[in-house]
């Protein structure tokens, strides 16, 4: 299972995984290891702070789900599985 985890991490080195705000402004896209590559803000939120408050955040949990499920797939766990905090830079 360690080996399985160590060739799972160098894997990740070559993914990225976007998310996006449910409105659609605001699109953050994370590298395999969790590190935020690019953040991309729709010009109509500039200057409407509460929005991209609430906006940011929603990008990042997306991308950080998808990239969990990604995660999943590759182990063939299943998807209830938890993730813990400290597991492969998640959660």
């Amino acid at each position: 299972m360690l080996q399985r985890m160590q060739e799972l991490s160098h894997e990740l080195e070559r993914v990225t995984v976007t998310g996006f705000s449910k409105d659609g402004g605001v699109k953050i896209t994370l590298s395999g290891h969790q590190q935020v590559l690019l953040v991309e803000i729709d010009s109509s939120l500039v200057g409407k702070k509460s929005e991209l408050e609430q906006a940011i955040p929603e990008a990042f949990h997306d991308a950080r789900d998808k990239l969990q499920q990604l995660i999943l797939d590759k182990l063939g766990a299943p998807s209830w599985l938890p993730f813990l905090p400290g597991n492969i830079g998640l959660g």
